[in-house]
């Protein structure tokens, strides 16, 4: 079976509301993101990025996100899914060769299939140094997430290897029921900061960091440049919007599209 055939599959095994996978795209038209927004997600992740998404109340949008986002791994990276301690194991011994991510499910006491906690979870962000650690949390930002990995052992250093980090949101307006990103996060000068806020006023999404100040993060992690970082972010922007134009939702279309661009 094919890296991409394999990768599909394991992407797929996240489909929690059955019915097809929502792609990005599909996020973007529904609002729960920007086009800018994910054009910096699919940017961070070409560049090498880890990542988490979080919110407290179930059902918000948390693992739709995480599966949207997995379809912009660049070409040949495979996932490899946290079903047992042995994933964890072969990835800290170098037995998964990279670029590879490892997918947990979710930071999670539950005996459901991809739920690491404990002892597993602080080794699964320790393979950081070897591998892209994905997963998510029920917390709504960086603190709440950082309040349940570091009592089950996670190193501080391997939590803030995580440097993009996108927060969910259920709210009510207009009468309709809204999941949002309530934050983007991103490393910057050592520290995770908020890049774009919903505001329930408007329905609007708030950048909160200088675009210069974010491709120099970019930059600083992938070893590129700003000015490499800022072209690539446009020009993924264009590709998003594109496809939401010409009406392309699929998750598989959206994923070869996305393949095709690098």
């Amino acid at each position: 079976m094919s890296t991409e055939s394999t990768n599909q599959h394991q992407i797929d095994r996240l489909n929690q509301r059955g019915g097809r996978a929502l792609s990005i795209i599909d996020l973007i038209e529904d609002g729960t993101l920007s086009a800018e927004m994910a054009a910096l997600c699919f940017q961070a992740v070409r560049g090498g990025a880890p990542f988490l998404t979080g919110a407290v109340p179930g059902g918000a949008g948390k693992t739709t996100l995480m599966a949207a986002v997995l379809a912009l791994l660049p070409a040949g990276e495979r996932i490899v899914t946290v079903a047992d301690r042995s994933a964890i194991d072969a990835a800290l011994a170098g037995r998964l060769p990279p670029p590879a991510t490892l997918l947990a499910h979710e930071i999670g006491a539950g005996r459901w299939f991809g739920y690491i906690w404990g002892r597993d979870a602080a080794d699964f962000f320790r393979a950081a140094a070897k591998l892209r650690p994905v997963t998510c949390v029920h917390a709504d930002n960086p603190e709440q997430a950082w309040g349940i990995l570091g009592p089950l052992g996670v190193a501080r250093e391997d939590f803030d290897a995580v440097r993009l980090q996108l927060f969910m949101q259920v709210a009510m307006h207009a009468g309709r029921v809204l999941h949002r990103v309530s934050t983007l996060c991103l490393r910057l000068d050592g520290a995770l900061r908020p890049a774009y806020a919903w505001r329930q006023d408007g329905d609007r999404f708030e950048p909160l960091l200088p675009r210069d100040a974010v491709c120099g993060a970019l930059a600083d992690a992938a070893g590129t440049t700003p000015g490499a970082e800022d072209a690539g972010w446009r020009e993924r922007q264009v590709l998003l919007e594109a496809l939401r134009d010409e009406g392309v939702f699929l998750f598989e279309d959206v994923r070869a599209r996305a393949l095709a661009s690098a």
